[in-house]
């Protein structure tokens, strides 16, 4: 009987320890990435919170959520006057780096996993220190819809600090070749008509009161 019961008692034993080995033994092909979000410095604001490194720099913390097996993440920050790009490569969900004052940024993050990526949506801002009420609008945000008819639907939303935004001009076409949609056009929405398998860009001008401008650019293929 007590012979009995240790065999059962090892058997036990044995199907936990396999069970166990199953679950750790899942490869980073089989992981998936997940969502990641966006905190700090907020979408279409002025930053003011940082810590001033010099007479016209500031340092400024980017925070942002945890992707699910992610093993790193790229920092990519934008700076929109200069059109310069500054990428940085971290395993943690925050990092600081010091900017100019006064400038608009754009900013996103992608994590990593393996050959695996998965980026965020792109926020915008402006570095504290900014002493103008003159402010340049910020990137419009795109959206592109397909209608199942061989015609996309575009739509934009544009945001600036001042409140003063008057129009935009919006181009669609493919590479080499943009056209002139709309011009002045108040409106945040077209229809367009598109061939399959072909990739578009869109761009998109916004202009403020005080001929202040900014340019937002995307891709599709359908």
């Amino acid at each position: 009987m007590r012979l009995a019961i240790k065999l059962i008692l090892v058997g036990l034993l044995v199907a936990s320890c396999g069970g166990s080995d199953d679950n750790n033994n899942t490869t980073p092909e089989e992981k998936e990435l997940g969502a990641l979000n966006l905190v700090f410095p907020e979408n279409n604001l002025i930053c003011t919170e940082g810590q001033d490194n010099s007479t016209d720099g500031v340092n400024i913390e980017f925070q942002w959520s945890a992707s699910t097996n992610a093993t790193s993440y790229e920092l990519e920050i934008t700076n929109q006057e200069t059109n310069t790009t500054d990428t940085r490569t971290v395993t943690t969900t925050s990092l600081a780096v010091g900017l100019p004052k006064g400038t608009q940024f754009s900013w996103s993050v992608t994590a990593i996993l393996g050959s695996k990526t998965l980026a965020s949506d792109s926020w915008n801002f402006y570095s504290e220190g900014t002493s103008t009420e003159n402010f340049a609008p910020f990137p419009a945000e795109i959206s592109v819809a397909d209608n199942g008819n061989g015609t996309v639907t575009v739509s934009w939303v544009g945001e600036d600090l001042d409140n003063d935004l008057v129009d935009y001009d919006v181009y669609i076409g493919t590479s080499g070749n943009l056209e002139l949609i709309l011009e002045n056009t108040t409106n945040e929405n077209t229809n367009y008509n598109i061939t399959a398998g072909e990739q578009y860009i869109i761009q998109i001008i916004s202009k403020d009161s005080n001929n202040n401008t900014s340019t937002s650019r995307t891709y599709f293929t359908f």
